[in-house]
């Protein structure tokens, strides 16, 4: 559970070492293209834990010998020292130490062998001293990482936490960055004035303090040994009150030692230092926070690159005292400052101390935060992990307080604050607008530059998922997608999917159009003038906009041309279509009909009568939407119909069944009465809605079917749907403790007497509370050679209580 940071050797003999260190720097990573960002692994939030991989000395990790120069060896991470083994691992934060080594080097690390190796830490090559330093490396898809020493030396890898990518509050929130000084035990700063002797231990106030929330789980801090005693030791930071690990940072002799932890916070918000072997003061300097896990903050992404390098041609080494801006964000496969990029993680290498001294970085722009992030000797190679914000224009600022000094600048990752895509619409999120425009409409999604490799932008319009754009790692992606000019509730979803497919930010705009069904057309079937069954139904349902709950149809059929006289009957308020019942009808009569639709319009009520439409009965089956598309086909061929036409070309059976649900009308058929799987373990009791009532208990999986069809059948449509409820919630294909459901829409295809059906749609989304699964079909005809087509939606909506219902249309 703790630390991260870079240790220091001492003070060495090093006219020899110097040189070999600068050699050996040489031979670290080069930069990445500005173009090419240089993750090596997905984000993810971070969560505390503790406990040793490696140790080559004494088998932990499988290995009991010193490593081989050159060689990478094979680490397992998941599943040890508290590390899931779920792969939900993205990343691993390391404290390493190297040792016994007979030649300064280089620890590196990388997730597998395709991908670009991260300096972990510069070692040295005193005999009996020891080198830490932590670092972050993305973890492979095995759950391992791959270490390699330039010479033969010992490693030991302590955990002290891991990244992942979970956003279901189980883990640790996200990096907050903040600087700040807040224990210097020489001045009594934040603990008592007085060195720490061995075995000695201060508790640090961090959370509810120097400008860090309460509720912070985690921190990140520099932890600053300093050692005027010829002996070396060690600081272990943990958790107030927790078990004090095993994990150690090592610090060394008649120096100043700077270490970069990761710390877990007590409830009260503190962590102990504990110190051993010899005497030091203790200085600590705060670079950030995590937040709670319910709470925002920046996501972490492991990566591998070279930053900035002081003695890369057109470069000068930092002259005393100086302080140089450099460009982070954008370089080294760094994103830039769009994608919300707001701190990086770097190696900061000291490439040949002119002095004894230190640095200092920080956000460039802002004011001086007077923190140290690594301190050194003259002459002498040393490394730290520091955790940066960077300035409004992507840069850090970094001070050299020593003699003219080399610095070497290596990426291990960034944080970025999560934007959220943009979408324009011409309605507003959460607005209700009666007018239902002529056409369809246009919304614009903005997403931000990438903020990892692969990005993609995808839109989602009434549960119909569009192409997806590749974003870009320069500047903001745009599409344009188009709404259809409907009644009801729109809902476009706009995400940023990583590389594995997995959700970065979303966001979603829900407007509703229409609700004044009153002065929007009505479309009438069976069409005006045609054949139709003598088992036929009737149907007034809006053209664009959609009834409301309370919207009843009275509709009375007529041998009489006002459709009114004298009826043959009249049905009872009914919500949808009225199936004729058999016998009623007689074949080769001309029947005349109206209807006369009440309800709310507009929030006021409203009572609309259709005026008499004509048809002659048959015996024969003609699908009625059918019969509609054909008349308008014969207009445009200029020809007149016959009842051989219809008969011919719409041959089907429109005879619905009222009794299998309420909402069947318009050649719609539904079955959503819960029926269960055997793996239920709980009694149900169906309502007279369709749902199920019960207390709360496991998710209970149910299952339905709609369907739009011809009876004949001519063609026949079927969407299935699995849902599931847990007395309390009721949902489908979004997950939910654990379970979610399905939709399923048939493929394409052709069906008997020539009709054709192609899927047009397949949708789902969740507007007004509510999931509403729906599909929408094409079917495709023929007459006299020349082909037709009508298109018919039809959808399953279930309420979060359980609710069920089913019809024509999109939705309600």
């Amino acid at each position: 559970m703790r630390v991260l940071h870079p240790q220091r050797s001492k003070a060495r003999s090093i006219a020899a070492a110097a040189l070999g260190a600068l050699a050996l720097i040489s031979s670290l990573l080069v930069a990445a293209p500005a173009q090419a960002l240089s993750d090596t692994g997905t984000g993810g939030i971070f969560t505390p834990t503790t406990g040793r991989i490696l140790d080559t000395s004494k088998g932990t990790g499988g290995f009991s010998t010193p490593m081989v120069a050159g060689t990478y060896r094979t680490i397992k991470v998941a599943g040890l020292a508290g590390v899931p083994d779920d792969g939900s691992v993205a990343a691993v934060s390391l404290n390493a130490t190297v040792g016994s080594a007979p030649d300064n080097g280089t620890l590196f690390g990388r997730p597998d062998g395709n991908t670009a190796r991260t300096t972990m830490l510069v070692y040295n090559n005193l005999s009996g001293q020891y080198t830490s330093n932590s670092a972050v490396v993305a973890v492979g898809a095995d759950g391992t990482i791959q270490v390699m020493t330039e010479t033969s030396a010992r490693v030991i890898l302590d955990v002290q936490g891991y990244y992942t990518a979970s956003a279901d509050g189980t883990a640790a929130g996200g990096f907050v960055p903040l600087a700040k000084r807040i224990v210097d035990t020489r001045a009594g700063l934040g603990a008592p004035k007085a060195t720490l002797a061995p075995g000695a231990s201060v508790d640090v106030q961090v959370g509810g303090a120097n400008g860090v929330p309460a509720s912070a789980s985690g921190a990140v801090v520099s932890l600053i040994a300093l050692n005027t005693t010829a002996a070396d030791g060690y600081f272990t930071p943990y958790e107030t009150g927790a078990t004090k690990p095993a994990n150690s940072l090592h610090y060394a002799p008649s120096a100043s030692t700077s270490i970069q932890a990761q710390v877990p916070l007590s409830a009260t918000g503190k962590m102990t230092i504990a110190n051993s072997s010899t005497t030091a003061s203790l200085i600590v300097d705060l670079q950030g926070y995590f937040t709670a896990s319910d709470q925002d903050g920046a996501m972490f992404t492991p990566a591998s690159g070279r930053a900035y390098d002081t003695r890369a041609t057109g470069n000068t080494a930092l002259a005393e005292q100086e302080t140089r801006s450099i460009q982070i964000a954008g370089t080294a496969g760094v994103p830039t400052m769009a994608s919300g990029i707001n701190a990086v993680v770097l190696t900061l290498i000291v490439a040949h101390g002119g002095g004894n001294g230190y640095a200092e970085a920080w956000a460039d722009g802002t004011a001086r935060p007077g923190t140290s992030v690594v301190n050194f000797n003259a002459d002498e190679i040393q490394t730290n992990t520091i955790t940066v914000p960077l300035g409004a224009n992507g840069k850090i600022a970094l001070r050299n307080a020593a003699k003219a000094t080399n610095y070497v600048i290596d990426v291990q990752g960034w944080y970025v604050n999560p934007i959220a895509p943009t979408v324009s619409c011409p309605y507003g999120d959460g607005t209700t607008t009666l007018a239902i425009p002529t056409a369809d409409f246009n919304c614009t999604v903005k997403a931000p530059a990438n903020s990892a490799s692969g990005q993609q932008l995808t839109t989602t319009v009434d549960g119909v998922e569009g192409d997806s754009a590749a974003m870009s790692d320069a500047a903001a992606t745009t599409q344009r997608v188009t709404v259809p000019a409907r009644g009801g509730d729109h809902q476009i979803l706009a995400q940023v999917l990583n590389n594995d497919g997995s959700v970065a930010t979303s966001s979603t705009t829900t407007f509703h159009l229409g609700g004044d069904w009153a002065t929007e057309p009505l479309t009438t079937l069976p069409a005006d003038g045609a054949y139709a069954s003598t088992s036929t139904w009737v149907s007034a349902e809006s053209a664009n906009d959609i009834f409301s709950d309370d919207t009843t149809v009275v509709y009375t059929v007529s041998a009489s041309s006002d459709g009114k006289s004298n009826p043959i009957l009249t049905s009872g308020p009914v919500a949808g279509g009225y199936s004729v019942p058999d016998g009623v009808l007689q074949d080769g009569q001309t029947y005349y009909w109206t209807a006369v639709v009440s309800g709310t319009s507009a929030g006021a009520p409203a009572t609309v009568a259709t005026p008499a439409h004509q048809f002659v009965a048959t015996s024969a089956k003609v699908s009625n939407r059918c019969a509609a598309a054909l008349q308008t086909k014969a207009v445009n061929l200029g020809v007149s119909l016959n009842r051989a036409d219809y008969e011919s070309t719409c041959a089907g059976d429109d005879s619905a069944d009222p009794s299998a649900t309420g909402d069947v009308d318009d050649e719609v058929g539904a079955d959503m009465t819960d029926s269960s799987d055997s793996s239920a373990t709980t009694t149900d009791a169906a309502t007279s809605n369709g749902a199920v009532s019960r207390a709360a208990s496991a998710p209970h999986a149910k299952f339905g079917s709609v369907s739009g069809h011809s009876r004949g059948y001519l063609w026949k449509e079927v969407m299935n749907v699995k849902w599931y409820y847990d007395g309390v919630h009721a949902w489908s294909k979004k997950a939910y403790r654990g379970v979610k459901g399905y939709q399923r829409c048939h493929a394409d295809g052709s069906y008997a007497v020539g009709a054709s059906v192609t899927k047009l749609a397949c949708g789902n989304y969740s507007p007004a509370g509510k999931d509403l699964l729906y599909e929408t079909v094409q079917v495709d005809y023929a007459f006299k050679g020349s082909p037709f087509s009508y298109v018919q939606s039809f959808h399953a909506a279930i309420t979060k209580t359980g609710k069920t219902s089913a019809g024509s249309g999109v939705g309600f």
